[in-house]
């Protein structure tokens, strides 16, 4: 669910950069992620997971929740994520899923929307409602990424690397991509510490 924004109050700080021909935030940073590395572990839903926590965090950031559409500002009311799923060597495909409660229930949900996928019913990239776009490299480290963009889809992209193992802590590298007329620094640092928070919380 969505609501027009009348009176945007980063109008002009929108504006200003969606005039450039890269209007994105590009920011790679390191995350400790020691018990959500546990959690993978134990359910055996990295990708799931991974993908939950992240979503979950960025609920709670107003500033990924922007959209600008056909010259009109909105905010959506809850994010869902959309996954990047490898098809073969040459192929990738996407599905969203709804957040759920609880990270069980989003599972169950992940499941049920990647077995229709795998059947061929879902291989398409749709501009779903209050999508944030994840996608995971588990083969390699990077310290650096940028994706492809397109200044009219103003859709946050996340993107992680594979766990490494530093110090006795698990860690990934992540990718952060947003409209840097809807964020600043500021905004994605708030990301990080829900994510943090959330990730700490992990019982």
């Amino acid at each position: 669910m969505r609501k027009e924004i009348k009176e945007f109050n980063r109008k002009e700080i929108f504006e200003n950069y969606h005039s450039k021909t890269n209007p994105f935030l590009y920011l790679t940073t390191k995350i400790e992620v020691t018990k959500l590395y546990q959690k993978c572990k134990e359910n055996k839903k990295v990708y799931a997971t991974v993908g939950y926590y992240i979503t979950k965090a960025m609920n709670k950031v107003d500033a990924f929740k922007y959209r600008y559409e056909n010259n009109k500002f909105y905010k959506y009311q809850e994010l869902k994520p959309n996954f990047t799923q490898m098809i073969n060597e040459e192929r990738i495909g996407y599905f969203t899923c709804d957040m759920k409660n609880s990270l069980e229930e989003f599972i169950e949900e992940y499941n049920r929307v990647q077995k229709n996928f795998n059947i061929g019913n879902n291989e398409g990239l749709n501009l779903d409602e209050g999508e944030v776009w994840l996608s995971c490299v588990p083969w390699f480290n990077f310290t650096g990424l940028v994706t492809p963009f397109d200044k009219k889809i103003t859709v946050p992209q996340i993107l992680w690397d594979k766990f490494y193992l530093e110090n006795g802590k698990w860690y990934i590298n992540m990718m952060i991509m947003v409209h840097h007329g809807f964020a600043d620094g500021y905004h994605i640092g708030k990301f990080i510490e829900k994510l943090n928070e959330e990730i700490e919380n992990i019982e």
